[in-house]
C-alpha cells in the first residue's frame, strides 16, 4: 500500500519543451513525503522539536514518460523498512493508470548539530512503526 497526493502541473513547472522540468519531481517528492511523514508526527518541523533532522543522502529518480501542464498526476510513497537509523522513501509519479517516474529518497537521522544516530529514538520508532502499519510494511 502507498499514500497518495494528487497535484496538478502548474505552468511554472513547464520547461521549454513543453513538459515538466525534471527537478520538479524531486519536489513533488518532497511534498508526498512530508504530508505523509507529518501524518505521524515526523515532519520536518515534528523532527525539529524532538532535536533531530533527517536530511537526505541519496536520492535517485528514472523518468519513464513526461507530464505536461495541466495534467493531473498523483504521488504514491511508501518505505522500505531499515535496521539502522535511517527512513528509506519510495515514489512513484502516475498520470491516468501510467508510471511517468519512479524513485527514493534515504535520510539518515541526526541531532540538530548534524551527528548521525546509530539508532533510532524510542519516540520515532514508536510512530515509524505506525506509519508503516498504515503502509502496509
Amino acid at each position: 500500500m502507498s499514500h497518495e497526493i494528487k497535484l496538478r502541473v502548474r505552468f511554472c513547472e513547464v520547461d521549454l519543451y513543453r513538459v515538466v522540468w525534471h527537478g520538479h519531481y524531486i519536489s513533488w517528492f518532497e511534498e508526498a513525503r512530508n504530508e505523509l511523514a507529518s501524518l505521524f508526527g515526523l515532519g520536518p518541523e515534528e523532527l525539529r522539536e524532538m532535536n533531530l533532522m533527517a536530511p537526505v543522502v541519496d536520492l535517485h529518480c528514472k523518468f519513464k514518460l513526461p507530464a505536461a501542464f495541466n495534467d493531473e498526476v498523483v504521488i504514491q510513497t511508501t518505505m522500505q523498512r531499515s535496521e539502522t537509523a535511517k527512513l528509506m522513501f519510495l515514489y512513484k509519479v502516475i498520470r491516468d493508470g501510467e508510471v511517468l517516474a519512479e524513485g527514493g529518497t534515504t535520510h539518515v537521522l541526526t541531532d540538530l548539530q548534524g551527528t548521525m544516530l546509530y539508532q533510532v529514538p524510542p519516540e520515532v520508532k514508536k510512530r515509524l512503526e505506525e506509519m508503516m502499519a498504515y503502509l502496509g510494511i
